[in-house]
């Protein structure tokens, strides 16, 4: 989901900085979700991905805004950057309960 094939490295570290709304741009959340919402059941190959996800969950139980892609926004969804996001936490939750399902 977010490492390279070949050598097992992470891509990029903006694949592991959940955003939202996260545009055109990639991150393991939006992975993860499309999966989920695609009607994939999860493997082992995701195992880590979902592994990222809990370990992001704050003492609050919420996820954080961690990158903000620049573009027009017509109202703001969110408190900002390195603030708790009610939409990436939907999203966190979503996945958790699609993984746990399995």
């Amino acid at each position: 989901m977010f490492r390279r094939r070949s050598t097992g490295e992470v891509v990029t570290d903006r694949y592991t900085q959940f955003s939202y709304p996260p545009r055109y741009f990639y991150d393991v959340l939006w992975g993860l979700d499309y999966l989920r919402r695609a009607g994939a059941k999860p493997d082992d190959r995701v195992a880590e991905a979902i592994s990222l996800v809990e370990w992001k969950r704050d003492a609050d139980g919420r996820w954080p805004l961690e990158n903000v892609h620049e573009g027009k926004v017509h109202f703001e969804m969110d408190a900002g950057e390195g603030k708790p996001s009610r939409w990436n936490t939907l999203r966190a939750l979503r996945i958790l309960r699609w993984a746990e399902a399995a």
